[in-house]
């Protein structure tokens, strides 16, 4: 909807005039109105009308005073004279002034109609260039960034950067010096996992760390900076004389001004110096090898590859007699059993110290036999974590940024799996009573009947299923299936048979004797006298 601003003393004539067109038909708004030039101008401020209805003849500011003046506040407004004539002349000086066109009073609907239409249509002309033009710059804006951060990507990679290469000439175009510095890379990644999320918000953040991380860098060295493959953030940094001294002062600024600021957390690591702009792919190697710290000491830390000593055993961590201990506890299905194995587990590993490498080798060997516990329950681990991890577990494994994340992750995973598994065996369990009682009453007429035909009709193992109903129903196949006889030979006797043999027959028993024992046994009562009762 275009907003619609009426100037016009005459009261009366206003309201005529928001009722003599179809205005949302249109495509406009009456969003307000004035009795003269001095309240529509503070009026211009507040509703910011597309369109404005101005009469040329009114007190304390007349029409073409208020066009001159709203005009210098804003240009995008399109005016729309309303006309005696007697102000005629009037008119044409407001067309001089910029006007769209006027209507002479009285008021012609199909003209005024026939103007506003004209005005429509301009306006979405306008708007339209005025996208496209902002696209355009949009996308050269876009375009020389993108190109700025696939060269600083090359040269961190070391891809063929020369002295009289392409990518050098490219890197001097965007104004990042070359010649006579000493160079060091830094890394910074944010903490939180959510980063790999692109939606508006992330990117957001993404362009203020890297402004304040720029900022705070460009006050000491000069700098450049780009996100790498994996959206970190990246520094080239440069000193003339080799000194670095505040580098890592401002680097812990850095980290406390996103934390104050942003409300986030970063881990930051430190690649060595080197002379020559051609080895900065080597600092940036170190940086990426000192953030990995982060993994074993936690993040929103600041590493230094030069500090990094070489530690941490170097055997496996998960044993074959730790394999078997979680599997067993997994089959069970003791929960208890399983958190103190884990608990245990992450503990010795932590207090021994163990690399990075070996950790995330553990935990892909403990997802490995999650699996494997998973696949014996013929169960898939897409349909258990599917709204809980990324598709390639192993891999989403091996991007864990600290110690207590795998741990986390892989004690969730751990327990989600067994839940799912144990809780599908009961649901399974449910299921295969309500088929076997489903078969028993539609076949307990056949004395021929036996537990190994009704163990197939359920494609379960005979001893399995005689302890799956038992453990469900408190009593044996056989004792079902003698009380579902005898509750139908009872109906037959009610409904007036009397010849117990043929009864007997009906409901699964030749021989008529051992068919009055059963009955007796569980009426109280033998079969002769309970007819004999009910006659």
């Amino acid at each position: 909807m275009y907003k619609v601003l009426i100037v016009d003393d005459e009261y009366y004539f206003r309201q005529a005039l928001k009722i003599s067109l179809p205005w949302s038909e249109m495509g406009f708004q009456i969003a307000g109105e004035a009795k003269h030039g001095v309240e529509a101008l503070e009026l211009m401020t507040e509703i910011e009308p597309d369109v404005v209805l101005v009469d040329m003849n009114m007190p304390i500011m007349d029409g073409l005073e208020f066009i001159h003046k709203a005009k210098e506040r804003d240009r995008k407004s399109k005016f729309l004279v309303l006309s005696g004539h007697s102000e005629f002349v009037y008119a044409r000086q407001a067309v001089q002034l910029g006007v769209m066109n006027y209507v002479l009073k009285p008021i012609n609907e199909e003209e005024l109609r026939s103007s506003l239409l004209d005005i429509k249509e301009l306006i979405a002309t306008e708007r339209l260039g005025e996208l496209e033009l902002d696209d355009l710059r949009k996308q050269a804006s876009e375009g020389l960034s993108v190109l700025k951060e696939q060269v600083l990507n090359s040269w961190l990679q070391g891809n063929g950067i020369s002295r009289s290469g392409y990518e050098r000439d490219r890197l001097n175009d965007f104004g990042i010096k070359l010649e006579g510095l000493h160079y060091r890379a830094i890394v910074v990644d944010l903490d939180s996992s959510d980063e790999r999320n692109l939606d508006e918000d992330m990117l957001i953040r993404k362009a203020k760390v890297q402004d304040i991380a720029q900022n705070n860098m460009q006050s000491a060295f000069q700098c450049a900076s780009c996100h790498d493959h994996e959206a970190r953030l990246v520094l080239i940094i440069g000193s003339p004389d080799g000194n670095f001294n505040k580098l890592e002062t401002i680097c812990e600024r850095i980290r406390l001004n996103l934390e104050s600021d942003l409300g986030c957390t970063v881990t930051i690591g430190l690649g060595n110096a080197y002379e020559s702009f051609e080895s900065i792919s080597a600092s940036y190697k170190e940086a990426l090898i000192a953030l990995k710290q982060r993994f074993i000491w936690g993040g929103n830390k600041v590493f230094t590859h030069s500090l990094i000593a070489e530690n941490g055993i170097k055997v496996g961590l998960f044993s074959v007699e730790k394999r078997s201990g979680l599997l067993m506890s997994m089959r069970i299905g003791n929960i208890s059993e399983t958190e103190e194995w884990l608990s245990r587990f992450f503990h010795d590993t932590c207090v021994q110290k163990a690399s990075m490498e070996m950790l995330l080798l553990a935990g892909i060997e403990i997802v490995s036999t999650c699996l494997e516990f998973l696949a014996e329950a013929s169960q898939s681990s897409e349909d258990v974590f599917r709204n809980m991890t990324q598709p390639d577990l192993i891999q989403h494994v091996q991007r864990m940024k600290t110690f207590n994340e795998l741990e986390d992750w892989i004690r969730a995973f751990i327990l989600k799996a067994m839940n799912y598994v144990h809780s599908r065996k009961t649901n399974r369990a449910v299921k295969v009573i309500e088929e076997v009682k489903s078969y028993i009453s539609k076949y307990y007429g056949n004395e021929e009947l036996r537990i190994e035909d009704i163990a197939k009709s359920v494609h379960m193992n005979y001893n399995h299923l005689c302890f799956v109903f038992k453990k469900e129903t408190t009593f044996t196949i056989n004792d079902y299936l003698t009380e579902i006889r005898i509750i139908k030979a009872k109906e037959l006797f009610d409904q007036g048979e009397k010849v117990i043999q043929n009864v007997a027959n009906q409901v699964g028993y030749a021989d008529a004797n051992y068919f009055s024992k059963c009955f007796k046994k569980q009426m109280g009562i033998t079969p002769s006298k309970y007819v004999n009762k009910i006659s």
